[in-house]
């Protein structure tokens, strides 16, 4: 049986995106997860005897395979209960997200990763807080910490989406590169990328070869693939946590260790005007024998930029080589999917993402390449990925930290201005008294005009984060 897929005109949103539909009917079966409360007036079928018919938007492109085949076996189990349309926005997916819950016709289920806010859709009461559907084996997989991270998928103690997958940070390698000039594995400490990349770029002279590459076009960026990564993995962050206070300080020896690569000349020439797909090639090519990059590299050596080369993927160094005291973090996990404050099918609704968030899903997921799983239940049932090293970069000594406060700051951005560091353009010192000053200026001028609340938590452990 199985659905068909077909492309159609939203008439309503025409002008802001294309969206690719998918509504798919099959042999009736049994319901799920009966164990789920109903919300009040909700069944998970309509008094007419009528299928309910959610609606179901997403801005991914690439799980749209597997995705189709599991709402297609979704449908095929509800006949006569629930039907899904799915519509695959290709462009503009929050603009027109935000129209339609303005006109009260948002889609019932919708992806959670996007750029409206997660507290101004709670303000607006746009999506729905879950903590009444959720019976205790869903509580149980999912656990406290991965349900309750404020400010991400949680707000005042109520849980509005549950993680599926983030983005993991990595040093990315070329082996034969490390080969070539005699190095055994990949750097540990700040020292030895600084040392490493110098060996690679003298042994590759006569090929164009430098040993490092960053992606500075773009310096926010750049810094969160590798300095923001190596900061935390040593359990530091430019916020203090205990303190609530900026302390851009902690990041001087991550700065310095790039500002020496630059100065030794084993940085890829060109970095400061550089964008991370011309980076990939030169990668590709063998002319790269090292950067810093995110969990979405083994698609794109697969796909976008195929290479021969034989290449690896290990944690980022370490400030002196020794074991992590903090935890690399991991981005965008904690949410996935949300479901509309205004949906008139609640319970439909939550069956439809009960069955999403289960592991019949959420492990193929996984197995596929289509995100790094932070659920431990799917990390432990999953077979290794096929995708081509894809497995490395799964969770670790990785976690989802805290969010920053959020807050107005005078002048540049501090990954702007770090970048100018590395550019030979502003000393160091100067940069770090500077940002000190402005952003700790911005966060008390924005708490004392009630605009943002101080983030303070007096007992922060970065490495305790890492849930073993």
């Amino acid at each position: 049986m199985g659905g068909k897929l077909f492309m159609k005109k939203n008439m309503r949103y025409a002008s802001m995106a294309l969206s690719l539909v998918l509504a798919s009917s099959a042999l009736a079966a049994c319901g799920q997860n009966d164990k789920t409360p109903a919300a009040s007036g909700d069944s998970a079928a309509s008094g007419s005897g009528q299928a309910v018919k959610l609606k179901f938007w997403t801005n991914a492109r690439h799980d749209a395979d597997l995705m189709k085949e599991k709402i297609d076996k979704f449908n095929e189990t509800h006949k006569g209960k629930i039907e899904v349309e799915t519509q695959i926005m290709t462009d503009n997916y929050e603009q027109a997200l935000q129209t339609a819950i303005q006109a009260d016709e948002a889609p019932d289920v919708f992806n959670a990763k996007m750029k409206l806010k997660f507290e101004d859709l709670v303000k607006m009461k746009a999506i729905e807080p879950l903590d009444s559907y959720m019976n205790d084996d869903v509580t149980k997989r999912f656990g406290e910490n991965l349900l309750k991270l404020d400010r991400q998928n949680a707000l005042d103690g109520k849980t509005y989406s549950l993680p599926n997958y983030g983005t993991t940070w990595r040093l990315i390698y070329n082996k034969d590169l490390f080969a070539k000039a005699g190095i055994a594995e990949p750097p540990k400490s700040l020292s030895e990328l600084v040392e490493d990349a110098k060996k690679i770029t003298e042994a590759g002279k006569a090929d164009n070869v430098y040993g490092f590459a960053l992606n500075m076009k773009t310096p926010a960026a750049a810094f969160e693939r590798g300095l923001l990564p190596m900061v935390r993995l040593d359990g530091k962050d430019y916020y203090d946590w205990k303190t609530g206070q900026y302390t851009f300080d902690v990041l001087k020896p991550y700065v310095q260790t790039l500002k020496q690569i630059v100065d030794n000349k084993s940085m890829l020439p060109g970095y400061e005007s550089l964008d991370i797909d011309p980076l990939r090639n030169q990668f590709a090519a063998g002319k790269i024998g090292m950067y810093f990059s995110l969990s979405a590299e083994p698609g794109v050596y697969d796909s976008q930029f195929p290479t021969k080369i034989n290449w690896g993927v290990a944690q980022v160094p370490t400030v002196d080589g020794q074991a992590p005291k903090g935890a690399n973090y991991i981005n965008g996990g904690a949410s996935w999917l949300y479901m509309s404050g205004k949906s008139k099918n609640k319970q439909a609704a939550w069956e439809f993402m009960n069955y999403l968030y289960s592991d019949e899903v959420l492990v193929p997921y996984y197995e596929q390449g289509k995100g790094v799983s932070v659920v431990p239940s799917v990390v432990e049932k999953a077979k290794e990925p096929t995708l081509k090293n894809f497995k490395d970069f799964a969770p670790k000594d990785d976690a989802m930290w805290p969010a920053y406060p959020v807050h107005k700051v005078e002048g540049k951005p501090w990954q702007n201005v770090i970048s100018e560091v590395i550019l030979g353009l502003t000393p160091l010192d100067n940069a770090i008294q500077d940002l000190n000053k402005r952003y700790n200026d911005g966060l008390n001028t924005e708490e004392k005009a009630g605009n943002v609340k101080r983030v303070v938590i007096p007992d922060f452990d970065a490495h305790a984060l890492i849930k073993k």
